[in-house]
């Protein structure tokens, strides 16, 4: 549960977590999740190993291509689907 203080008085809050970001508007939710970024409880990007100091600058442009790639799927052909559909199944 967090504590607050303000002007020298010590609350504690019970608010649930569901509740509070329920009520939040899409501009508050990416507000959380930069905080969230920021102090280290969330890798920068979802693909990204969490410890991103441990990766290579390799990995890290290897990375960055798998997002690039993962934000076109409705601009790919069937073609292109099916040849990472098979590259997923060799690796997986």
């Amino acid at each position: 549960m967090p504590n607050f203080t303000a002007y020298n008085v010590d609350v504690d809050l019970d608010i649930d977590v569901d509740e509070f970001l329920s009520n939040c508007s899409k501009r508050e939710i990416k507000e959380v999740i930069t905080a969230l970024i920021e102090d280290g409880h969330l890798a920068k990007h979802p693909l990204q190993p969490w410890n991103e100091d441990k990766i290579s600058p390799m990995e890290e442009e290897f990375i960055g291509k798998l997002h690039t790639i993962s934000t076109k799927y409705y601009s790919m052909t069937d073609e292109e689907l099916e040849m990472i559909n098979n590259l997923y199944n060799k690796y997986r």
